[in-house]
């Protein structure tokens, strides 16, 4: 009786043309993943990168700047800290010029610094700024220097990038629910009156449906397969233009992320569907048949 229920006209090409549009689904939504693992990598990567810079008051001791160093390093937004000398930094801006400017001038224009390089959990603007303002109240600090803007734009850039990509992921998955939810609707449609036998004999919701569940599991099984397929031939032939989409993958083991989410979206949502399909079918009246 199981396998019967499923052998209707139409149903065939009714399934593959489900399992088609599954994955084709399937394949957008593990294409935007990619982007915002992507994404993802791009602002981490930017965290990591980011100084802030302390320039010191001239004349500056060398004894406070160092005491003043251990401070900072101590605060828990301080990944690494380093100290730079005016001339220190005289020096490599005569080694970058190739000129030996402080004699031309007469005296080093560049003042001591310190480069603090900000640890990642701490990059968001907010609370970075209140961070560093303790730092910069110290009287040894002439001036603060960070790029706030760029910070600022990556940070509204992703959560606008975030909302959209969940936006049209959502938006994917209705559309693939509402496909299994047609096709398993058909395939029940010719069947009805004998669930509604089964019903009438005894048989339980769960023995009516299991058989459905299954086939629906199943498409969602071939989808993922498919999708991640298209996905990982189109990463393979443009490998070269896409060299840094598949390090992003492979870094942190994003591709097991990939997997698991394609995999795992296509049998929520093909269970979700047809166990709505079927349990509109097992509830309905015997004048609803009609």
């Amino acid at each position: 009786m199981a396998r019967s229920l499923f052998k209707t006209s139409g149903s065939t090409l009714s399934s593959f043309s489900t399992v088609v549009g599954i994955t084709l689904v399937l394949s957008m939504v593990g294409a935007l993943l990619t982007i915002l693992l992507v994404a993802k990598s791009v602002t981490k990567h930017f965290k990591e990168q980011l100084t802030v810079q302390l320039f010191l008051q001239e004349g500056a001791e060398e004894v406070d700047i160092l005491s003043f160093k251990k401070e900072i390093e101590a605060q828990d937004f301080s990944g690494s800290v380093q100290y730079t000398s005016a001339e220190q930094a005289a020096q490599t801006m005569q080694e970058e010029l190739g000129e030996e400017f402080v004699e031309f001038l007469g005296y080093n224009p560049l003042p001591a610094s310190i480069d603090i390089q900000i640890d990642p959990a701490f990059a968001e603007l907010d609370s970075l700024e209140s961070k560093i303002a303790i730092a910069a109240n110290n009287p040894l600090v002439d001036e603060v220097v960070y790029q706030k803007g760029l910070l600022q734009m990556v940070n509204e850039n992703i959560g606008k990038w975030s909302l959209g990509l969940l936006i049209i992921g959502v938006l994917f998955l209705i559309i693939a629910v509402v496909l299994i939810v047609n096709t398993i609707e058909l395939a029940i449609f010719s069947q009805r009156f004998i669930i509604k036998s089964m019903q009438l004999v005894g048989a339980t919701h769960w023995f009516i449906q299991k058989p459905f569940l299954k086939k629906g599991l199943w498409f969602g099984v071939l989808a993922s397969i498919f999708s991640l397929t298209i996905l990982s031939a189109i990463l393979f032939y443009f490998r070269e233009p896409l060299a840094d989409v598949i390090t992003v993958l492979v870094q942190d083991h994003n591709y097991i992320i990939l997997l698991i989410a394609v995999l795992g979206t296509g049998l929520l949502v093909s269970w979700l569907a047809t166990a709505y399909a079927v349990r509109r079918f097992v509830r309905s009246t015997h004048n609803d048949l009609y």
